[in-house]
């Protein structure tokens, strides 16, 4: 506990198992000269000609990779082909692998290293052939990107990445299980944006993104050795948004998207190739979103200009100063084609991202963090840092425990805070010492008061377990909790002094879920479903055996996404003067039944969806089985318009699940 308060700024990278993407860089496999068949088929996908003086390189049985590329010594002389073994045993279709002459870093920095393509994700695949022109064949070298599952180190930064949080979901670096990575490097502030496309495939899900950062951070930092992946954040087709390379959300971290554009510059990529498809609103939003923000609270408005000084890419030389907008695609710095068709939506991200800035700059208030809940007997400790930027001296801030607030300035020395922002003077730490506590878990919120412009700002909820004085009563902690549409997956360990196993209730905003019993080293996990969307608070209970009491030991806060309904319909016509369907459906944010409605011509009918469907649980278990509705509706002679819609119970939208033209006799 002493060593834990007086060191309380120092990240400690954690260790955990976990998956991890690590890329493998081989020689080309023994290259044979092209066929005319395949020279043809290869040039057909190829954006220009490829020559006859091609070879081929064949790995048909290779150990199961998610992603890949190739590297050269020096930028090879033609197009560089692949294509891909499928689930049957059959080699795809060719496709160009897009070179990365000017995503990459800055000439001359630790990261400068030789040429590369742009990584193409494949999910899972077991086999690969390259075309190059024969005289590439000697710099070539192949890398695939492996998922592992292996004990490796936890990223962590000095300064936590909600540190001015942005008024927008993001999902940080844990998110996606990034690598740890080298000590970022900082520019002075963040002048430009510059948007970017991966090239890479289309066909991915919500579920899969995670993998597919892994795959880019993977080759990136074991193919091209760069410290991290490129990009400073990452938009998919979906409108997430997450965050990219390590050293903070809010500050000015020097990426390796843009060569020459490196620095005082944020890289916002999009997942997929954008070469001739178009972006979704969801992602041209988001990228407005993240851009506004990030160009707020550095004082700079989207729609405007800036001379800016080539640090050297392939198309201005270095030192050459330009007149750019303060929001560019990658073709406006560099000799390339990024980031596709988005290049045409840039005027529609300048005005959203303003939006957006003007936003900031009017609802924004003090920024901070909480660092460290530190427990003891009888008591806790939290403390962390506060900056209000828009007003002189220090910071006010409440330490709220169990409600009850306790106010202190945040004037304590933070000379990392200080070199983060400059202007705002050396103190702004806060340490907060609460006593006379129950044993037991505790919340924390924290929250800053705000003195200029804006409004008093929450550094969020947290908490810890003050200590049993004899030590006989329960003790654990929630070490995951997983949101996802309509449900939490939550992780951890529970023990008692008295007892081989334990009962651990689960509730969520404090009702009752279920309750799991320990397994080997005290470790518990459950999926709990029927949750409602929205911010919630996941605890673990602690059932005490003899000496003691029942202890609440931990609790996580995650936010679980919407649900919209979904289910089936068996069948949707007309019978004896009625239009009749029967089905099944289900809303994820609720255990029970939901309500079905049959719209004929524009009136609408409802039922319960609280019939038995036996077995139907088998395929969607945890829901039980009276999820099936059966509904008959009196209709006239003729021809109508129906549709069977689940209704909506929390967050979503009604989902229609079928529609027909049903005619009655």
């Amino acid at each position: 506990m002493g060593v834990g308060l007086l060191l309380p700024f120092v990240p400690l990278p954690g260790l955990e198992f976990s998956t991890r993407s690590v890329g493998a860089t081989a020689d080309l496999p023994a290259p044979a000269p092209i066929g005319v068949d395949e020279l043809a088929a290869a040039q057909a996908a190829a954006d220009e000609p490829l020559g006859a003086d091609r070879v081929i390189s064949s790995a048909p049985y290779v150990e199961s990779f998610t992603a890949i590329g190739l590297t050269f010594d020096t930028p090879p002389s033609a197009p560089v082909m692949i294509r891909i073994k499928d689930d049957g045993g059959r080699f795809g279709g060719w496709r160009e692998l897009q070179l990365e002459d000017d995503d990459g870093p800055d000439r001359g920095s630790p990261e400068d290293t030789g040429a590369g393509t742009e990584p193409v994700w494949v999910g899972a695949a077991t086999g690969y052939q390259v075309s190059v022109a024969t005289e590439d064949v000697g710099s070539a070298k192949v890398v695939t990107v492996h998922d592992e599952l292996q004990r490796s180190v936890v990223d962590a930064t000095p300064l936590a990445d909600a540190a001015v949080p942005p008024p927008f979901g993001i999902s940080y670096r844990s998110a996606w299980g990034a690598r740890a990575t080298a000590t970022p490097s900082y520019g002075s502030t963040v002048k430009l944006a510059v948007v970017h496309h991966s090239d890479s495939s289309n066909a991915y899900s919500p579920a899969e993104v995670p993998g597919v950062l892994r795959s880019i951070q993977a080759f990136h930092m074991d193919g091209r050795g760069w410290s991290d992946i490129a990009y400073n954040f990452v938009v998919d087709k979906f409108g997430g948004i997450w965050e990219g390379r390590a050293g903070g959300i809010d500050r000015s971290v020097i990426g390796a998207h843009s060569m020459g554009f490196n620095t005082n510059t944020v890289g916002v990529m999009v997942i997929g190739d954008y070469t001739a498809a178009t972006p979704s609103g969801a992602a041209v939003e988001s990228v407005s979103k993240v851009i506004g923000w990030k160009l707020a609270i550095n004082g700079v408005d989207p729609n405007g200009r800036i001379d800016f000084t080539s640090g050297g890419s392939t198309s201005i030389p270095a030192g050459r100063v330009v007149n750019l907008p303060r929001v560019v695609g990658h073709q406006d710095v560099g000799s390339t084609s990024c980031p596709g068709s988005i290049q045409g939506y840039l005027g529609q991200i300048r005005s959203r991202s303003q939006d957006w800035t003007n936003w900031v700059r009017v609802t924004s208030g003090p920024i901070g963090q909480i660092d460290r809940i530190v427990s003891g007997p009888g008591s806790l400790t939290v403390t962390g840092w506060a900056v209000d930027l828009d007003a002189d001296g220090p910071v006010q801030v409440a330490v709220i425990v169990d409600g009850v607030a306790r106010w202190q300035s945040a004037d304590g020395p933070r000379p990392d805070v200080a070199a983060a922002y400059p202007t705002a003077g050396p103190n702004h730490g806060f340490w907060v010492e609460v006593g006379g506590l129950s044993p037991g878990w505790h919340d924390v919120c924290v929250l800053a008061r705000n003195r200029g412009d804006g409004q008093d700002t929450s550094f969020g909820c947290s908490g810890t377990a003050v200590p049993e004085p004899s030590g006989r009563s329960p003790v654990g902690a929630i070490t995951s909790a997983t949101a996802f549409p309509g449900g939490i997956d939550v992780a951890g360990w529970a023990a008692d002094p008295d007892a081989t196993s334990l009962h651990v209730p689960l509730l969520v905003d404090g009702q009752w879920r279920r309750t799991e019993v320990t397994g080997a080293g005290g470790a518990f996990s459950a999926r709990l479903l029927g949750i409602p969307s929205g911010w919630r608070s996941v605890c673990g209970h602690g059932v005490n055996q003899g000496p003691g009491i029942d202890l609440k030991f931990g609790c996580a806060n995650v936010t679980v996404p919407a649900a919209s309904p979904r289910g089936g319909v068996d069948s949707l016509g007309a019978a004896n003067g009625m239009i009749v369907a029967s089905g099944w459906a289900v809303d994820d944010e609720s255990l029970d039944p939901i309500v079905v409605a049959l719209d004929i011509d524009g009136h609408r009918s409802t039922t319960w969806a609280d019939r038995r469907r036996d077995g139907w649980s088998s395929a969607y278990p945890g829901y039980g089985d009276v999820h099936g509705f059966a509904i008959n509706v009196p209709a006239s002679k003729g021809r109508h318009r129906a549709c069977v819609v689940a209704l909506n119970v929390a967050g979503g939208a009604d989902r229609t699940l079928a529609c027909a033209d049903v005619v009655v006799k």
